[in-house]
């Protein structure tokens, strides 16, 4: 049970920190450059980041493999895998600054971007183009240390990372830099993460330079294959939104999504978090003499599970706009708008996160596969025409429906690929509807009174907190949980107990 503490702690620990920075430094961005040139910055970041999607599939395999070896004591087996993925990823880093470099006058002149901010456009692209390169020798070190289970490490240096993009973005900005200059501020942190993960990875970079066998990279290709698409299709359809919108939308506009966008895929990072352990538990479940122990438990998560993201949606939906308006000041509408759709997509997904984590343990992902593979296809063959019907308003109801008739269909495939797990009662979920929705409307109304009546940036800690009271009456009252210290202590002591996890946990949330 402590291990599943800590890894939830140390999981969402990091998520926030990496929402705390964007909350201090996008408004000043936005100030100093204007929505326009954000927008510019929201395309530059969301081109930079698909570069990402090498990274996706391995990430997991890759600190499977470090954990077994470090497990059997194997530390130059261990040291293989990571010197094997590191010079894979600065391979692919260095080829895409290039092209990166080379063709940046081409990939800025894909967007309807104003003569002066096409310019800096290129300027700020080949920028952080450079932060390729040193962003996937992070991403090494940090498979590294999550092999190792190291979690409460990765915390400590996303704290220094986001000190560094923080203090780089003052300095910038008091100097009155240039919209391309700003993309310093990103090589600034990708530098600091870099480095203080690599001193906490001495270890390992001691032990001799090695490379694993050719039967050893097949089976890590072979399992990043499996998960490549269902975690690559989280940073396509996060990113084409921002990309597709920029082709079809004035830049001032495009700011508003990649506004939205943050908002979103930070609550989502922070509700995931928790999925870490839960996979850990059912994986060690998978022996025969525990299989009625496995599918007890995996009745008992998924129900919370359920109700609880049931709730967390409809209230966050509910909130999302007042949390913008809190958070910039009014002039972005827009962007609560895009912020309560982008939320109810997100959110129709990490329904299912407990049934893909129980699909993942079970060695079972073809499912999560086709998921992925429809969200996807959908996701784009909605938000093309939709876009160019309704513009930047186009492409994100575009991404809710995908996300919206992929949850639906993932629902009911669901049982054809796990008939032996329990189905969570209709009643459970008309119930847990009912009450989200009356706490929605609550919390949705006192987050606008706190944002028109409190100043922005003072407003967004108020409606923060409106939204966690919002949430705990929801649970307590679709949980029938005493809303009192001792009931919450003894709901919470019976969920993590189905969660008293034997081993460290590897892999990523689905």
């Amino acid at each position: 049970m402590r291990t599943a503490q800590r890894n939830i702690s140390a999981s969402v620990i990091t998520a926030l920190i990496g929402i705390v920075a964007v909350l201090i430094a996008t408004p000043m961005i936005i100030d100093h450059v204007g929505k326009a040139a954000y927008g510019v910055w929201t395309v530059s970041m969301a081109i930079v980041i698909y570069i990402g999607i090498v990274e996706a599939g391995m990430a997991p395999a890759v600190q499977r493999y470090i954990a077994v070896a470090r497990g059997a004591g194997d530390h130059a087996g261990a040291a293989r895998v990571f010197w094997s993925t590191l010079t894979f990823y600065l391979s692919i880093g260095l080829i895409a600054a290039l092209v990166i470099e080379l063709l940046a006058p081409q990939i800025a002149g894909l967007f309807d971007f104003p003569g002066g901010l096409e310019q800096q456009a290129i300027e700020l692209l080949r920028i952080v183009g450079l932060a390729v390169p040193l962003g996937l020798a992070m991403a090494a070190l940090a498979n590294l240390l999550q092999g190792q289970g190291r979690f409460r490490s990765i915390a400590v240096t996303a704290a220094l990372g986001s000190v560094g993009y923080l203090a780089a973005v003052v300095l910038l900005v008091g100097s009155g830099a240039t919209l391309a200059e700003l993309g310093w501020a990103v090589i600034a942190q990708q530098v600091v993460l870099l480095v203080s993960r690599a001193v906490l990875a001495a270890g390992t970079l001691r032990v001799r330079p090695g490379f694993v066998s050719g039967e050893e990279a097949v089976a890590i290709a072979g399992l990043s294959a499996r998960l490549q698409l269902s975690v690559a299709s989280l940073i396509i359809n996060g990113q084409s939104d921002r990309v597709v919108a920029g082709l079809v939308a004035r830049p001032a506009v495009v700011g508003e999504v990649g506004i939205a966008s943050q908002l979103a895929e930070s609550g989502r990072l922070v509700a995931a978090a928790p999925l870490v352990p839960i996979f850990n538990r059912f994986a060690s479940l998978q022996q025969p003499s525990e299989e009625a122990s496995l599918h007890r438990v995996f009745a008992k998560v998924d129900r919370l599970w359920i109700t609880a993201a049931i709730g967390a949606t409809l209230i966050g939906v509910a909130v999302a706009p007042s949390l913008i308006s809190g958070w910039l000041g009014s002039g972005f509408a827009l962007a609560g708008a895009f912020a309560a759709m982008l939320v109810a997509a997100y959110g129709s997904n990490l329904l299912f996160g407990v049934r893909i984590s129980y699909l993942r343990a079970s060695g079972n992902a073809g499912l999560e596969a086709r998921l992925a593979v429809l969200l996807i296809a959908l996701n784009l063959a909605l938000t093309v025409p939709l876009a160019i019907a309704f513009g930047a308003t186009g492409v994100v109801a575009g991404t809710l429906v995908a996300y919206l008739i992929a949850g639906a269909w993932f629902a009911l495939r669901f049982g054809g690929y796990a008939p032996e797990t329990a189905r969570v009662p209709v009643a459970t979920l008309v119930i847990a509807v009912l009450w989200g929705v009356l706490f929605a409307l609550l919390g949705g109304l006192l987050a606008a009174v706190a944002a028109s009546a409190i100043a922005a940036g003072w407003a967004l800690p108020v409606i923060g907190l409106v939204t966690a009271l919002a949430w705990g009456g929801y649970l307590a009252c679709a949980l029938r949980v005493a809303p009192t210290p001792g009931g919450v202590r003894r709901w919470r002591a019976e969920f993590e107990a189905q969660l008293g996890a034997r081993a460290e946990s590897t892999t990523q949330s689905p």
